[in-house]
């Protein structure tokens, strides 16, 4: 008689969107929710658009790469694929402050395709995240400081967006370029090292910051949106970021748009597409 529990293979995962210069993603675009008047609590945005049943495997995964295992453990309840990794991906949107974990994990899965328990992965060695972490806090204090000296968000989001654009080059190479510690910390990043980056600084300045993934330009991306005097934003300072750097000129041409200005080159994930409307 068949175990249909069994745990038949192992498989390593990646979270969509990792590169923003990856195989392109086919999306069709989806009816983006509108929000309410009142600010989303960026920590938790993907984590309400979850079943319960995935809400409690965000939490167990979230304490676990909080304490570091690198066990493969059982998930407190099993998800198909699908629903793990929309799990997955809405923990890394959430919590762009867990820069030591990659993006990429393994799990084991039975013969009608259940996930029963998971195997982090992480990118910076536990002996070396003491350290890390502290270089980390002491970069973002010192770009929260440096925004401080404005008096009002609009100017304290461009001082940030400046400053992380300033501080970077896009590169592929980088092993740690899916986490906000690669933008803020060692000089190159991909599109999803930018946008962890900046929406990390904006919320630290008291700046609701959300990040998102899709497609641009026919390729997988990801960017962000802000609150910015009560009204939602796109920013993308990936793009804005190469141009400067190709033309020599401060581009400011994917900050602060609307929905439909994005929408000629951005296209939303359907996960992303639930998020508050830039109108």
């Amino acid at each position: 008689m068949e175990n249909n529990k069994s745990i038949r293979v192992l498989i390593k995962k990646t979270t969509a969107f990792a590169l923003c210069f990856a195989l392109s993603l086919s999306l069709s675009n989806v009816m983006i929710a509108h929000a309410s008047e009142k600010s989303i609590n960026p920590s938790s945005v993907y984590k309400n658009l979850l079943s319960e049943p995935e809400r409690n495997v965000y939490n167990q995964v979230y304490n676990a790469l909080i304490s570091y295992d690198e066990s493969l453990f059982s998930m407190i309840d099993p998800l198909s694929e699908k629903d793990l990794e929309d799990t997955m991906n809405a923990l890394f949107n959430d919590h762009p402050e867990i820069f030591w974990a990659n993006t990429s994990y393994k799990y084991a899965v039975d013969a009608k395709g259940i996930v029963h328990k998971i195997k982090l992965s992480y990118g910076i060695n536990s002996s070396e995240l003491a350290a890390a972490k502290g270089n980390f806090d002491r970069i973002i204090s010192d770009l929260v400081a440096g925004a401080s000296q404005y008096s009002n968000d609009l100017d304290k989001e461009r001082y940030i967006f400046d400053a992380i654009c300033s501080m970077n080059t896009y590169n592929v190479s980088n092993s740690l370029n899916q986490s906000a510690y690669s933008a803020l910390a060692t000089g190159s990043s991909v599109c999803a090292g930018y946008a962890r980056a900046f929406q990390m600084v904006c919320l630290q300045a008291g700046i609701p910051c959300y990040y998102v993934t899709g497609t641009s330009k026919g390729e997988n991306h990801a960017w962000n949106i802000v609150q910015i005097n009560g009204a939602y934003y796109n920013v993308d300072l990936t793009w804005d970021d190469c141009i400067t750097e190709a033309t020599g000129f401060s581009s400011y041409h994917y900050f602060n748009k609307n929905d439909l200005e994005f929408s000629f080159d951005h296209s939303r994930s359907p996960l992303s597409s639930q998020l508050m409307s830039c109108v």
